[in-house]
């Protein structure tokens, strides 16, 4: 003779210790970096059937009766919800905001290749200059082109040269910028200047001198190098460059004329300033410096002409590295150049619940999870780097105690079932003395 209430209440043990062991697991890593809490999810067995569906001779319905058998563990799964941000201010600390895992690749022994996904982002340095984990895997992603743009394809290790120098860069271009006022009389004047640099990195002044003329709208202009190694050509001195700005009604540039060596960076026919070629032994193949006065205004007000910028620079040492929130890595130089080497790639799938968990933070695809998706974050995921962060384990410690409870009432039920049908057979045994 048996009952199936034995076995009810051993099936209740064995599911509610799962879920016991599942809510403990969540406890103890309520402080590990990224960790996503887990779940046990229970079914109910199939159940003994007592009556079937079917009628009596009066035609009423017979409702369909089942006796259930108890429970089974139907899933384990994982909350990827978003932990919180706690600043650490180590650059090489990183958390992802949005969806998404950094890619590491694979283990180094492992029988599989398969790169490795993790969202704990507490990355260091190693003496080569290549990101790695705290366990060592390096962090992967694409290299970055003088442009600024990523060049997708095989995933490399990011890294970069500890050792890494900023070349000194002739100023090939400069811009000027800013207003002229309107209310500026016949003969009120205007000096801006520059540093630009030759190719062995030394500083040279560009003076650029305004005057107001007495027709409306219309301003004189002068460029001036005091070291004498900028030359307009045909013009018989350094760096001498005058013209002529006329400005239109809305404020904006219309001509500007008079220059020996015009300057016309888009090659429209559009004159956008003054072009002074370089004479200095450290500027070798005939470069030129083109100065570009199309982006001053007139307007009533102040006079706030400026030079906005130029494309050269002196060499520089490295003096430190960041990651941007797009996931670049870059590099600051002393010379104020920022260089930009590699962009972290973000892996994705479309069932992170089918991950295959590997311990140490780790996750890989399966078939249940679908196939990895690499992505640029703030690009082609909705998802942004956070530079000095790490994403905290999104476990509530206060629901977890509740469901700690509840897991061992439940567990304690179970068990008071079996001790029930123990005495019930015991009974049943001494009908028969």
């Amino acid at each position: 003779m048996s009952l199936q209430s034995l076995s009810i209440g051993v099936s209740g043990l064995r599911s509610h210790q799962t879920r016991l062991d599942t809510v403990s697991n969540n406890i103890a890593n309520s402080s590990t970096t990224a960790f996503k809490r887990q779940r046990a999810a229970f079914s109910e067995k199939l159940g003994q059937e007592i009556l079937g569906v079917g009628r009596t001779a009066g035609g009423s319905a017979i409702n369909p009766s089942k006796v259930g058998r108890g429970v089974s563990v139907a899933s384990v799964d994982r909350n990827f919800s978003q932990g919180s941000l706690n600043d650490t201010g180590i650059k090489t600390d990183l958390a992802l905001k949005g969806d998404g895992f950094f890619v590491a690749s694979p283990k180094s022994g492992a029988t599989s290749d398969q790169r490795r996904l993790t969202r704990a982002g507490n990355f260091t340095f190693n003496q080569d200059g290549e990101l790695v984990t705290a366990n060592g895997l390096n962090v992967q992603g694409w290299e970055v082109g003088d442009d600024g743009t990523a060049n997708t394809g095989e995933l490399k290790n990011v890294r970069f040269d500890p050792n890494a120098q900023s070349l000194a860069k002739a100023t090939t271009k400069a811009e000027v910028g800013g207003n002229l006022s309107a209310d500026a009389t016949d003969g009120d004047t205007s000096e801006i200047s520059s540093v630009v640099y030759d190719e062995q990195g030394k500083a040279h002044n560009v003076v650029i001198n305004f005057e107001k003329t007495a027709t409306d709208d219309t301003w004189t202009f002068s460029v001036k190098d005091p070291d004498g190694v900028l030359q307009n050509a045909n013009s018989g001195g350094p760096g001498d460059a005058n013209g002529t700005i006329a400005f239109k009604d809305d404020g904006s540039v219309d001509t500007i004329t008079g220059v020996t060596n015009t300057y016309d960076p888009d090659g429209n026919g559009t004159n956008d300033g003054v072009s002074l070629n370089w004479e200095s032994d450290a500027v070798q193949g005939g470069k030129s410096l083109g100065i570009s006065l199309s982006g001053i205004t007139q307007f009533s007000g102040s006079t706030t002409s400026k030079f906005q910028g130029q494309n050269g620079n002196s060499s520089g040492e490295l003096s430190g590295v960041q990651f941007t929130p797009e996931g670049k890595l870059q590099l600051n130089y002393t010379n104020g150049v920022q260089q930009e080497e590699y962009q972290l790639a973000i892996g994705d799938v479309n069932n992170p619940n089918g991950l295959e968990q590997q311990g140490e933070n780790f996750f890989t695809t399966t078939g249940a999870s679908g196939d990895l998706q690499l992505g640029r974050a703030g690009r082609d995921l909705q998802t942004s780097v956070v530079s000095g962060s790490l994403e905290s384990s999104n476990v509530d410690l206060a629901k977890e105690f509740s469901d700690l409870i509840k897991a061992q009432r439940s567990y304690q039920a179970s068990s008071q079932i079996i001790t029930t049908a123990d005495e019930v057979l015991n009974q049943t045994v001494q009908l028969k003395r």
